[in-house]
Parts: C-alpha cells; structure tokens; sequence
C-alpha cells in the first residue's frame, strides 16, 4: 500500500526539478504556483517579489486559482500597504512562514480584514523565499473555507522544499535580471542612434513618448513643459485605448506640484495609486481622465549662459490602474530618459555653437568690411588725385584712413586677446597706476569716435584716488570698451558719464549713457563671448574682454538698464 507522505515528499521533489529545469522565472513560477496549488488543494496561490530597492512587495505576478469563482488577486494591487508594511517586518524579523489563521483576530487592523474580506481568506500561508538572509519573494497560498491548510504535515513538507526553491527562483531572478539589463541596454542603443537624427526637440520628445509608452505598456506618455506661471502643461502625448487628450493642457498647477513633490523638485515622483494624493481637486482631475497611477522623471536644461542647471520639463508616464512601480522600472526610466537628456543637451549645446559661430563671423565680416571699404574709396581718391591737389585737400581722406585702422587694430586686439584668454596666456602686467590718468587717456582714444556720432563725455571723479597696482593698458581697453559700446550701440547726441571713486578697499567706476537701454531678452546674454542674437555691428567680444580683464584684477563688474532711460556699466577694482 503507497505511503501517502512518500507519495508528497516525492511531488515536492519533482516540483523542484520542474522548477529548476523552467524555460525562465515566468515559466519557473507559473509551474511552482500551479504545483503548490494542487499540492495542497489550496484554493489560491499566488507570488510576489521583494523589491529590497524600494522596500516593498510587487504586485501579484503569477497566480493559480482552483476554479473561477475564487477572487482572483493579480494585477490589482489590492493588498494595502499597511499589510505589505507589517508583513515584511515580520518575514524579516522571524524569516519564517507567516500564518493567518483566523481572519478576525482583534490585533488585525481594519485594513486587514477588509483584504482578508476582498480576497475570500479564510486562511492563509505566506511562504517568503530567502537568498543568503536577503528576503526575495513570497508565495501567498489561500484556503476559502477548509482549514486543512494549516495541517502540521502540510507545514512540515513546505519547510524542507523553501531552500530548494530559494536558490531556483534566485537563479532564475539572476537570469531574468541580466536579460531585462541586456534587453534595455538594445534598447537603449536603439533609441539614442534614433535621437541622434533630430535636431528639433519636437521630434526627439515626441519619439521618447511613443517608445515609452510601448515599453511600458502604458495607456498615456506625456512630455510636460513648465510655463510662465509654473504650471505644467502637456506639450506632447502618447496614448492608446482612446483615451482624452491632454495636449496643451495644464496637469498640474504650480501649487499642486509643489504640494505633490514636497518641494522635492529634482527627484522622480512616484504614485502608485492617485487615492495617495491629498489635494482633491488635482485628484479628481486625474481621475476624470483616466489616470491612477503615475511617475514623473525631471528633465534637467543646462543653462550654458547662467552656467548652470534647471528643471524645466517633465516625462510622465500614465497607468489606468493603481500600479505599483518596481524599483527596476523606475531605474530604467532613470536610465532612458536621463541619457536622452544628455543627448539633448549635447544636440542643443551644437546648435547654439554653430549660431554663435555664424553669428561671430557675420558680425565680424560686416566689422571689417565697413572700414575697409572705407579706406578703399580713400586710397581710390588719392590714387586718382590732380596733380595740383595740395595737402590740405587730402587731409580729410589721410584722417579717415588713420581712424579706420585704429577700428582695425581694436576689433584684431580684441581677438588676440580672447585668443590669449581662452589659452590661458593671457597675463596683467600690474604696476602703480593713477586712474584719472588711465580715463583720461581712454577719453582721448575715442574722443574723435564721439564727435562724430555728435555725443558729449563728461568726467566726475574723485579727487587723490589712491594709486592702486594694475595694468594700465588693460583698465584702459575696459574703459574704451564700455563707452565706445554706448557710442556705437546709441544713436547720436548722448551723454556719456565717466566716474570713479573710492569705497572702503576698493575704487568704484561706472560708465554711463543717456541712450535707449538694454532690452530686457539680451540682458542675460550681456556678457556671452559671441551673443547669440544678431547685433547691428561688434563681433560681441568687448563685454566679454572687459569682465575677463576685470577678473584677472580681483574685482566685478555689472550693470543697470532700462529701456528707454540708458545704461550704466559698474566695475571695481581692489586697493
């Protein structure tokens, strides 16, 4: 006569090499499910990982239910997380098999027995699967109605299989994890070969929502872009299933985000359920278009001018369902979304060098063409001069040519000297130097500039300025820089003001116009090496010079400005 416990320790064993001879984790843990199910005549078995990343269990991810009217668990995220909470202390603490017994036990909490209530518990098993002490998964097997579950057979024949079954699923949880690495890393591949083909950022997010969306099986990829006011808007959108387009619409407000993310703006916001969300009228909203669950990845825009970093956009991807994001998801959405971010800002980083570079030679070619063409018709006049023409006729003509080529030689020196700079060669020869001296000198290099532009310099300094150490041919090109800029910049008859004094260890001088001011979208750029937007004349390198010489001396410099008023350039120099 069969023994009937032979009869079961041999099922388990066949369970175990039916295990581990499985196609893959999926295939794996279908069959132990199934197996355990009819094993123990259990009405429901079901599994889930640990996500030690994140701190909690996966959703149900392989089931087996005796018949079809057992409440199926899978896919629904119906455990709360006050059970997934206690149950991962208690498996981590005992690393034993967690026993529910009796369903309305008084130290359960109402939650629990509204899950015990859901799911049709009448008792249940937890049976954790453990890797070198490190909790991996766990398998839930339910009875409705007998209690023949909690038999001491049927506990003594699930002891002795849990090692057997912990290394199986933790090879085959090894294995899953460096397919999926492999599989992204294709991806990833593929996605960035793809981007590097656009060159408008409307093509690279709308191709990032698209593959997301497929990726993830989700029914809504959105790229959101933050406006004005801070709110952020949905400037373009995957979706599927016929759901409502949110194109050009505001999600969140500048508020509810800032409530949502705890002010945490830089970090990847993750919802697994919209219930979790405490602002009610975002929480309908999100509810009336058919989104419960949701990640938001930041999109960081490098500030090349500003030389620094800003959040200004966002990938959100979109559940129907509450879903509960595993740790590896979010990490490769970390992964795709960050390094298209990169490549982003590199293709951004390209176009702005190739609009600086057309900019600067457009600039520098009108610069030079100007005066040059100037000294052309002269030397043309005096090539084709009557032999009676006396020197004073041809003055005029001598004075123009001399002014000319001191334009030259200022727009080459300047180029020399970013040259130099950017070289790292660029040094002050600093000595004694009295600066009233150094203004009035670079007064009398631009004096003739501002006759004929028909402008007035005036002078207020500080009478016994302290002799401080700098180069003074430097200071000198800073000051010529400045109030040649208001000249050229102005149109004729203003009034330019050239003033220094002395303020505790530092002199203060500052160059002032009476012109039409700087508009308020190029004062960012003010300082930029090559500005990017077109200017009427000046390759964009005297502002630039100015603040590197003043630099290298220690001190600062900046301005004011309003349209219509004029400008004012300030910088200091330490004594």
């Amino acid at each position: 006569m069969p023994n009937p416990d032979n009869d079961k320790q041999e099922y388990l064993k066949n369970i175990i090499i039916h295990t581990l001879t499985s196609y893959d984790l999926e295939e794996a843990i279908r069959n132990i499910t199934m197996e355990l199910g009819k094993l123990f005549n259990a009405d429901r078995v079901h599994f889930r990982l640990y996500d030690e990343g994140m701190g909690v269990f996966s959703e149900v991810i392989e089931e087996y239910r005796k018949n079809e009217s057992i409440p199926s668990a899978k896919g629904k995220m119906i455990y709360p997380q006050e059970f997934d909470i206690c149950l991962k202390n208690r498996l981590l603490e005992e690393k034993h098999i967690y026993i529910i017994d009796d369903v309305n036990k008084s130290e359960y909490p109402e939650s629990f027995k509204q899950l015990f209530k859901n799911l049709d518990i009448n008792n249940e098993i937890v049976f954790p699967i453990f890797y070198m002490d490190n909790l991996e998964s766990a398998f839930f097997i339910t009875n409705t109605a007998s209690e023949e579950l909690l038999s001491k057979k049927n506990l003594e024949y699930l002891m002795p299989v849990a090692k057997e079954l912990s290394i199986g699923t933790h090879l085959f949880k090894i294995q899953n994890s460096l397919v999926k690495k492999a599989e992204y890393e294709k991806i990833l591949r593929e996605i960035i070969m793809e981007v590097r083909l656009y060159e408008r950022p409307q093509q690279i997010f709308e191709y990032l929502v698209k593959r997301l969306a497929n990726l993830y099986a989700v029914n809504r990829a959105a790229h959101l872009q933050v406006d004005s006011e801070g709110n952020f808007v949905v400037i373009f959108e995957a979706i599927s299933d016929n759901q409502p387009e949110l194109k050009c619409q505001t999600i969140f407000t500048s508020e509810s985000f800032k409530e949502l993310t705890a002010h945490m703006e830089h970090k990847i916001v993750v919802i697994n359920d919209v219930e979790q969300i405490k602002n009610e009228k975002l929480r309908k909203y999100l509810y009336d278009n058919n989104i419960r669950a949701f990640m938001l990845y930041p999109l960081e825009e490098t500030i090349h001018i500003a030389g620094g970093k800003k959040i200004t956009d966002r990938i959100m991807l979109c559940s129907p369902v509450p879903r509960k994001w595993t740790g590896v998801e979010i990490e490769n959405l970390e992964l795709i979304a960050g390094t298209i971010d990169v490549v982003y800002s590199d293709i951004l980083r390209k176009k702005e060098v190739n609009e600086i570079q057309e900019t600067f030679l457009a600039s520098l070619i009108h610069d030079l063409r100007s005066p040059i063409l100037g000294e052309q018709k002269a030397l043309e006049f005096l090539m084709s001069r009557k032999p009676d023409t006396t020197i004073q006729d041809i003055a005029e003509y001598h004075l123009n040519m001399y002014t000319t080529n001191e334009d030259l030689l200022n727009i080459i020196n300047n180029l020399l000297g970013v040259y130099s700079l950017e070289l790292g060669q660029h040094e002050v020869a600093k000595e004694p130097s009295d600066i009233n001296k150094i203004i009035n000198d670079g007064i009398k290099s631009i004096k003739r500039l501002a006759d004929e532009n028909e402008d007035t310099i005036s002078v207020n300094t500080q009478e016994k300025l302290s002799e401080i150490k700098m180069d003074p041919d430097e200071i000198k090109r800073v000051i010529i820089n400045l109030a040649s800029n208001a000249i050229k910049h102005n149109p004729k008859g203003i009034n330019i003001k050239i003033s220094a004094e002395q303020r505790d260890n530092e002199i203060l001088l500052s160059v002032a116009d009476n012109g039409v001011g700087i508009p308020e979208s190029d004062k960012v750029n003010i300082f930029q090496k090559y500005p990017k937007a077109k200017r009427q004349i000046g390759t964009g390198l005297g502002l630039y010079l100015s603040k590197q010489i003043v630099g290298l001396h220690g001190g600062k410099i900046w301005f004011e400005s309003e349209e219509g008023k004029g400008t004012i350039f300030y910088f200091t120099l330490p004594i």
